[in-house]
C-alpha cells in the first residue's frame, strides 16, 4: 500500500468531492506562470487567469491590446499549459476586458 503524501492528499481530495476545483486552481496558477514566462513579468499586472470552465481558461486583461498580445502567443501558451497541467484538458483562451 502506497501511503505517500501525494497519494494520501489525492485520496482526501477525491473523497471530499473537490477534485475539479483543485484541478482548476492548479491550472489557473500555472496559466499565470506561463503568461509571465511567455510574455515577461510586465504582463503580470495587466493579465490574470480567473477561472477554468469546459476546457477554456478565462483571462482578465486591462485592455484589448493586452488581449491581442496574448492571442498572438495563444498556441505557445496553450501548449505549455497543457504540458504543465497534465491530464486536464485546456483547449481555448477567453478574454475578459
Amino acid at each position: 500500500m502506497d501511503n505517500s503524501l501525494k497519494n494520501l492528499l489525492q485520496k482526501s481530495v477525491n473523497k471530499a468531492g473537490i477534485a475539479k476545483q483543485v484541478d482548476a486552481a492548479v491550472i489557473i496558477e500555472e496559466c499565470n506562470r506561463v503568461l509571465s514566462d511567455v510574455l515577461g513579468s510586465k504582463i503580470k499586472d495587466k493579465a490574470r487567469a480567473m477561472y477554468v470552465r469546459n476546457g477554456t481558461v478565462s483571462i482578465a486583461v486591462t485592455s484589448s491590446t493586452v488581449g491581442q498580445e496574448i492571442k498572438l502567443h495563444e498556441e505557445e501558451i496553450l501548449a505549455k499549459l497543457v504540458k504543465k497541467a497534465g491530464q486536464t484538458k485546456v483547449e481555448k483562451i477567453r478574454f475578459l476586458v
